[in-house]
This record gives structure tokens, sequence and C-alpha cells, in this order.
């Protein structure tokens, strides 16, 4: 395609809702954890400040991502959009046009650049527990819930460039997302809820589409802010 160079790493490759599922499982297991609610809708911060203190808490984390827009009323988180489909992990694979063996798409290519990508058109493929993720975009202020027409004939256009034999194989699944896209990530403690109730305010939202990059520094600086180290 007229690409003079590359990156190659190694990195991990995190199979998101089995994470997920193993972190909550990880908080409700804890000997400090008294329940795990995930039913309340708190209207303000301040609610959840009276809620803390109803329980006993000292201190609350605000990691409500997107929620955080009519929360603290902070208009400077967008939703940044993403579509992908989704395609079985074995899925047919596209012959090699130069006469090798077909790729076999265990490696995550991310193409941000023309003719293939761009930065808020990305080309790429992500090997991710039984499926492979085929994206997408990033379109900060788009609310469409669905996938277009267009994006999803781009996204089989995708599926076929990097590798998946599109005239034989259907996706099984498509998606679309919202990441929680600020200027700078909000990680601090907010002295101005809180003074008068005893309860710390940390908040810890706003990392874009790096949370699975971020998070673990993300929150231990969290936690050293509840604590005041």
């Amino acid at each position: 395609a007229g690409y003079m160079h590359m990156w190659l790493f190694r990195p991990p490759i995190v199979d998101a809702l089995r994470m997920l599922n193993s972190m909550m499982l990880e908080v409700e297991m804890h000997d400090l954890t008294v329940d795990v609610d995930t039913d309340t809708h708190y209207e303000s911060l301040d609610h959840m400040v009276e809620d803390a203190q109803s329980l006993g808490c000292d201190a609350v984390v605000n990691c409500s991502g997107l929620g955080s827009r009519d929360l603290c009323g902070d208009d400077q988180i967008v939703g940044g959009r993403g579509v992908l489909l989704h395609y079985d992990r074995m899925c047919e694979r596209r012959p090699d046009p130069h006469g090798g063996a077909a790729h076999p798409n265990d490696a995550a290519i991310m193409v941000e650049e023309p003719p293939w990508g761009s930065e808020t058109e990305t080309s790429y493929i992500i090997p991710r527990g039984d499926v492979l993720v085929v994206g997408g975009t990033y379109l900060e202020g788009d609310a469409e819930e669905n996938v277009r027409r267009e994006e999803r004939e781009r996204l089989i256009k995708n599926a076929w460039t990097l590798g998946i034999n599109t005239e034989t194989v259907e996706p099984k699944d498509e998606w679309v997302g919202f990441r929680p896209s600020r200027p700078t990530t909000r990680l601090e403690v907010d002295e101005s809820v809180g003074k008068n109730s005893g309860i710390k305010v940390v908040h810890n939202y706003g990392h874009g589409g790096s949370g699975w990059t971020v998070y673990v520094g993300a929150a231990m600086e969290a936690a050293s802010l509840v604590v005041g180290e």
C-alpha cells in the first residue's frame, strides 16, 4: 500500500469482557467489600456524598466516565464514538495474493495513516478471546448508536485488507461504543464538594481510548489521593 515504515512490538492483549468480570469478582470476594451495588443512579456528586455518609464511608472515587458530563457538569468530556465488527477467531483467512499461506490474523494490526486509515477512521484488527475485532472510528461528539451502512461497508473492507476472507465469511456481531474523551484525564481531589461532610471526593475519568493502557497507574494514583499520600 506504499507504507515505508511500521512498528512491531509484543504487548499483552486484553480480553476485555473476561478482564472486567475478573476484576468485578476480585472486588466482590475482597475481605473489605461490604456490598457491590450497580443499580443506584446518582443525580449529582452531592447525592453520591450523601450516600457515602449514610454508608459510613469517608471517601468517594468518581469513575463514571461519560456520566461525569451530567454528574459533575463537566462539559469538557465527550463521547469518542467507536464502531466494530466481530468475526469468529477461527474464520477463513484470505489467501495471500503473493502465493504464500493465508495470514493467521493472530497479530494485532493498527493503521492510522492513508491509504488504509486515518486518525478518525482507523483500520485495525485485534485477536481477542474467540473473536477477531475489526475497526474502527474515533469520532468525538458523534452520538449515533448504530453502525451506519457506509461504516459497515468500510469495516468489511478493512477486514478484507487485514486478512479475513469476507467473500465467504460474515461478521458474527457488530458493536458501537463511546470512549470518555477529555483534553486531559481528570485525576484529582475535588475541593469544591464534600468539604463540610467529611467525605473526600476523588475523580478518575476521561481516559479516552487508553483505559486498558493506563488504568493501573490511574488507579494507583487515585488510591494515593484517597489515603493522602
